[in-house]
């Protein structure tokens, strides 16, 4: 390809030209004048630079008059017509590129380049597709509206490296191609933050999702705050095994629709440095029986800040795990969230919301979150007959082992049902009588010796005399069925000692 030389350029490239070596910036937009997309539609030819100059700018092969050179600032350029769009793919520069209020009537590539620092703010066109490339400082979008129709994608940041920080603030991303993301982060790479904040806005992507982060790492907050994300044909953000070094706001009117089986928010395995916060954001599912936030084997370093109204859809959070506390949400809305709005029972999130609860010294709600466990293994959980009996069992008499006083209420029950036996039944019919000493009959017991007789029957380890003068007459019908009883409750009061003794020991709290 020939080099460009001054003889071929038009007045506005030479104007840009001579900003390049001088180091100065290239205005072309006056004080007052309207810089929207809509605005922008009227520049012409005055305004016009072929972006095969740019790159031979970058590159130091234009050719230059005796003694010029590029400035270290590099390409400054704003207000401008981008012809052919901007093919910076495979190139190396150390010169900055500042492109501001552009309009690009093709795709901008920077794929496989190493560059010092990109500024594409305000950028209107089809798409960047910058896969792979190395950005030595920042790279800003800030304020970008793209769209277009393709499987490249809108944004494509695909395995880029950039030394600082990500700025997409209040970019508008648009792809109706349904192959295709809108902004593909996946394996992106930064030393600090990524901002997708400030009035942000990705529309369509279909099944890959809208905003892919799978495999990123961030080297700072990821801040999604405001954004909105919506695709009707797949997940809304896809950030599986992301890494962040610091929080990841996901609040301050974030919404994320979106329709795909597994999450319309998904951060499967995701490593939250910081918070992960979620105040005053939404996440819709536009399928109900689809998942709307899938959070499985994820993991925050700090707080979350997840609020009962985040979403109204189905949660999974199976292996979630955080560090602090789990905020926004009363503990009460939590165990709801839990047992009504998962797919299915799972008892880890259970131990991991009492450990945080645990570790703030809240043993009530220890023992609460605990029973709310062991009523949703119930309810849902793979038990079989026995196992469900037992459970239902173990929850009646023992609280799961959470309250075995309880036990002790039921086994004072049976006393009284041993003592109400004896005195209520058996004493007025003459079924219980003293034992005849020597020649003589058998006379009738006090009331006093008759609730003696009833603990001894009842009670399995209580013994209020060596010797029961008083026994039951079981030659009589009224007799039998009285021993009967007896046997019945004293069977039950060694259940419940068992249970309370198996309660307070812990034993009963070893289920899934």
């Amino acid at each position: 390809m020939r080099y460009l030389t001054v003889d071929d350029l038009t007045d506005v490239e030479r104007r840009l030209v001579d900003a390049v070596a001088s180091g100065e910036p290239l205005d072309l937009v006056g004080p007052d004048e309207a810089t929207d997309p809509a605005a922008r539609t009227g520049w012409g030819p005055e305004r016009t630079v072929r972006g095969e100059l740019v790159r031979q700018l970058l590159l130091d092969r234009f050719g230059w008059t005796a003694g010029d050179r590029p400035d270290p600032r590099g390409v400054r350029l704003r207000g401008a017509r981008l012809a052919g769009g901007l093919d910076l793919a495979e190139v190396e520069s150390r010169l900055p590129l500042s492109l501001v209020d552009c309009v690009a009537e093709d795709t901008v590539r920077l794929t496989g380049s190493r560059l010092s620092a990109v500024d594409l703010s305000g950028l209107v066109g089809t798409n960047v597709v910058a896969r792979e490339a190395t950005i030595e400082r920042a790279m800003r979008l800030a304020g970008a509206r793209l769209e277009c129709r393709s499987p490249e994608g809108t944004l494509d940041l695909g395995g880029t490296r950039l030394g600082t920080w990500l700025d997409l603030a209040g970019s508008h991303l648009v792809n109706t191609d349904p192959e295709g993301a809108v902004f593909n982060g996946n394996d992106l790479s930064t030393g600090a933050g990524i901002f997708l904040s400030q009035g942000f806005r990705a529309e369509g992507g279909g099944p890959l999702g809208t905003v892919r982060l799978s495999g990123a790492t961030i080297g700072g907050q990821a801040v999604l705050t405001g954004a909105s994300l919506r695709n009707a044909a797949g997940p809304a953000l896809v950030a599986d095994y992301l890494r962040t070094r610091s929080n990841l706001m996901l609040g301050g009117e974030f919404h994320a629709e979106g329709r795909y089986e597994s999450g319309t928010l998904r951060l499967l395995g995701a490593d939250i440095g910081g918070r992960l916060v979620g105040d005053n954001g939404r996440v819709d599912a536009i399928d109900p029986d689809h998942l709307a936030v899938n959070l499985a084997q994820t993991h925050v370093a700090g707080d979350l800040f997840l609020p009962a109204d985040f979403t109204d859809g189905l949660l999974l959070l199976t292996g979630l795990t955080y560090d602090g506390m789990a905020r926004r949400a009363s503990l009460g809305q939590w165990l709801d969230m839990l047992a009504n709005r998962t797919p299915h029972y799972a008892s880890q999130p259970y131990f991991q919301l009492a450990s945080a609860h645990q570790a703030a010294g809240h043993e009530r709600d220890v023992r609460r979150i605990h029973l709310a466990r062991q009523r949703d293994l119930l309810r849902r959980g793979d038990l079989d007959f026995w196992g469900r009996l037992w459970h239902r069992i173990t929850g009646l008499t023992v609280g799961y082992g959470y309250r075995p006083v309880t036990a002790l209420v039921w086994w004072t029950g049976t006393v009284a049902l041993s003592v109400l036996l004896i005195t209520a039944v058996a004493g007025p019919s003459g079924a219980v009588q003293r034992s005849a000493v020597g020649d003589g009959r058998p006379s009738a017991c006090s009331a006093a010796e008759q609730v003696g007789l009833a603990l001894t029957m009842a009670t399995p380890l209580v013994k209020p005399g060596s010797q029961q003068p008083c026994l039951i007459d079981t030659t009589s019908h009224v007799g039998q069925v009285v021993i009967a009883g007896t046997w019945v409750l004293q069977a039950l009061g060694w259940a419940f000692v068992t249970l309370f003794v198996a309660g307070f020991t812990g034993l009963v709290r070893r289920s899934p």
